[in-house]
């Protein structure tokens, strides 16, 4: 009886093992036909050139300026201030859930999702 248990399991897996290779192969043989043909490459010309706005070196532009006011947010440090509509009691939420709100809040560990024992 276990041996027609194991001639059953790896006649299973042999099949099993047959059908994901025909599957990968089918899959490879679709997309070999599935391949667009690159695009010829386009030359610049001089009026396309001439309609781009020319940026002199002492300008900031706007994505520069985006990028500074970006940096700048992510330097200041993180306030740790509870907001004012969690901490004082909402009407809606009971004290054990304002409690939990304001214990996880005011953490600030990395672990806030874990299970403290």
């Amino acid at each position: 009886m276990l041996n027609d248990g194991l001639t059953l399991s790896l006649v299973g897996m042999g099949v099993v093992f047959a059908v994901l290779a025909l599957l990968a192969l089918s899959i490879k043989g679709i997309s070999l036909f599935d391949r667009e043909p690159s695009p010829a490459p386009i030359a610049e010309t001089s009026p396309a050139q001439a309609t781009e706005p020319a940026e002199s070196p002492g300008k900031i532009t706007g994505q520069q300026i985006a990028a500074i006011v970006v940096a700048m947010a992510l330097s200041e440090a993180p306030t740790t201030a509870i907001p004012s509509s969690i901490s004082k009691g909402g009407a809606t939420a009971g004290s054990w859930l304002q409690s939990g709100r304001m214990r996880v809040l005011g953490s600030g560990s990395p672990t806030v999702g874990k299970r403290r024992n």
